[in-house]
């Protein structure tokens, strides 16, 4: 995972992957402004100085925690936007793919959308053009279903907008009972995304 984080400063300390883990959740149940390096050294049982060792500073473990995902979710999903597949196959994998990285990864996924306006520009920045990689990925797609005649849109790149927004909202809200609940709700949400590119009507 690319990072600011620094080496471990001694065998026995706490590790980089305890303190991300940990900050996630904090970030997650309390938010990213209310949670304090105080408070996240609190829960790893550590002095906040200590955590100085691993990072320079929080918004640096906000931004490992964002970046990191991102990157992870991009190398995971868009490989289903690959050619060979047809449009309805690339946007139909890749939202199902979208939801089960979503929900295996949620802690991450709710810090990403909710928390990383926080960042200093440069950093966001940097988050951000990851996410633009893929909504142009999906864009491209649409696109090119629409030069087919499989998708009825003139907008490919407010289209791929409309279905991702559908994509990250379940995060919010949707806790599956198992893989079978999960497993059907992806499968909801990938033919409810080609349902609606196919049937999309631009407003004139």
């Amino acid at each position: 995972m690319e990072n600011l984080a620094r080496k471990d400063p001694a065998p026995n300390s706490v590790r980089v992957g305890q303190v991300l883990e940990t900050a996630t959740r904090l970030f997650t149940e309390r938010g990213y402004e209310a949670a304090s390096i105080r408070d996240l050294a609190a829960e790893l049982a550590i002095r906040p100085s200590s955590l100085y060792h691993h990072f320079p500073g929080k918004q640096n473990i906000l931004f490992t925690i964002c970046f990191g995902m991102q990157r992870d979710f991009n190398a995971e999903v868009m490989p289903h936007l690959a050619a060979g597949r047809t449009p309805e196959e690339a946007i139909r994998g890749t939202i199902r793919q979208h939801i089960l990285f979503s929900q295996r990864r949620k802690g991450e996924v709710l810090v990403n959308i909710r928390e990383r306006r926080s960042l200093p520009p440069k950093l966001l920045a940097r988050v951000n053009e990851l996410r633009r990689q893929y909504r142009d990925a999906v864009a491209d797609v649409i696109a090119d279903g629409h030069r087919q005649g499989v998708f009825r849109l003139t907008q490919p790149k407010l289209a791929a907008m409309a279905i991702l927004d559908m994509a990250n909202g379940q995060a919010l809200w949707f806790k599956p009972r198992d893989r079978r609940d999960l497993d059907r709700l992806a499968d909801s949400y990938a033919q409810a995304a080609v349902v609606l590119l196919g049937g999309w009507v631009p407003v004139p």
